[in-house]
Formats: C-alpha cells, sequence, structure tokens
C-alpha cells in the first residue's frame, strides 16, 4: 500500500502526464488507465509499470520500423 504522501505525488505526476498528453491531441489509452490505477493501488511498482507499458507497444510495432 502506498503512503499517502506517494500518492498524492503520483497522481500529481499522472495529471500532469495525461494534460500533456491532451494538449498534443492525443489521450491516454484504457491499457494506460489500468496500469496507472494498479500503480495508483500499490499493486506494482512504477518501474513494473513501465516495463509493462513498453512490452505491450513493442508487440504492437512491427520489428522493422
Amino acid at each position: 500500500m502506498l503512503q499517502a504522501d506517494e500518492r498524492e505525488k503520483l497522481e500529481r505526476g499522472f495529471a500532469e502526464g495525461e494534460a500533456s498528453l491532451f494538449l498534443s491531441g492525443m489521450r491516454p489509452t484504457e491499457f494506460g488507465y489500468s496500469v496507472m490505477n494498479r500503480i495508483l493501488a500499490g499493486e506494482i511498482s512504477c518501474e513494473q509499470g513501465q516495463d509493462e507499458i513498453l512490452a505491450h507497444y513493442q508487440r504492437k510495432v512491427p520489428a522493422n520500423i
């Protein structure tokens, strides 16, 4: 379980990231939201979330790009 100050810090960071995406004309995916929620719930670490997101999108992109 995350400490309250750690969770607040993560929530602010996620909100800033989401705002940045919106300003770029993009939006977070459902997969991204699910990883974020698992991080905020303390189920996985930020590093594990990054690894999951990277692996998820590497599977979607052809190797020759």
